[in-house]
């Protein structure tokens, strides 16, 4: 009995440590970054594509971004599970982080893995868009019972042959980008430029956002087969009672 509890014992060690040693950071190498959209300008909610190989399906895999000056690095951590049975196959490695907006300029990007410099070092320039097409109202900070429409100003002549539009915030409940082109398509009006151009406007859109953090990604296609792309990122603040006479900071009884 002795030699058998011995056996088990030892096995049981000899798993945690198989265990633990799965947990401990795993093989992988980044071959190639890709970023988009192409161009990139100050209004480009700029991603990039990691590819590679990583040593095992199985692995876990966290990234983000680190932001050194003009210089980004891809900061990714791959680390075996503790909890999977899995055989020790190369796999491709594939995800995409956002950069986000950045102002002209040059810069850099490149990927570590677990602390260690892996792949090509990415040269690009972020330029200033060519006017021509933006988002009303811009970026910035609204009351949730502050009212405004939203429009789409096209500055220059040609038809819109289709478009696309993603909305990410708290009110799709969660962070992944919700397609709301048919929502867009069907309360748009659209009128015409004295300089010529288009406004294409949705009356009443706030009514829709909830408090928190909103993100509307917009790209049109025109008949020249030009791409025009802009988005905004409206954060609205919860809004209490109203205030009423008797002095600042008063507020209605409840």
């Amino acid at each position: 009995m002795t030699f058998k509890g011995s056996v088990i014992v030892k096995a049981a060690a000899s798993w945690l440590l198989f265990s633990s040693a799965l947990a401990q950071a795993q093989y992988g190498v980044v071959e190639q970054l890709v970023l988009s959209p192409s161009p990139l300008t100050d209004r480009s909610l700029i991603e990039v594509q990691v590819k590679g190989l990583v040593g095992s399906p199985c692995d876990i895999i966290e990234s983000s971004i680190v932001m050194e000056g003009a210089r980004i690095i891809v900061d990714t951590s791959i680390r075996g599970n503790p909890v999977a049975i899995c055989i020790a196959a190369v796999v491709p490695l594939d995800f995409t982080e956002t950069i986000g907006a950045l102002t002209p300029g040059v810069y850099s990007v490149e990927a570590r893995i677990n602390g260690v410099a892996s792949g090509p070092q990415e040269a690009f320039s972020v330029v200033a868009p060519a006017p021509g097409f933006s988002l009303s109202p811009p970026t910035g900070t609204y009351a949730a019972n502050q009212q405004f429409d939203f429009a789409m100003i096209l500055e220059r002549e040609g038809s819109i042959v289709s478009g696309k539009a993603t909305l990410s915030g708290p009110n799709t409940g969660s962070a992944a980008r919700r397609d709301v082109s048919q929502q867009l398509a069907q309360c748009l009006q659209q009128y015409h430029l004295s300089a010529g151009g288009k406004v294409l406007r949705c009356p009443g859109l706030a009514a829709g956002l909830g408090q928190g953090s909103h993100t509307l990604d917009v790209s049109l296609t025109l008949d020249t087969l030009e791409v025009v792309r802009d988005y905004v990122t409206w954060t609205v603040l919860p809004v209490g009672l109203p205030a009423v006479k008797g002095g600042p900071g008063a507020v209605a009884p409840q």
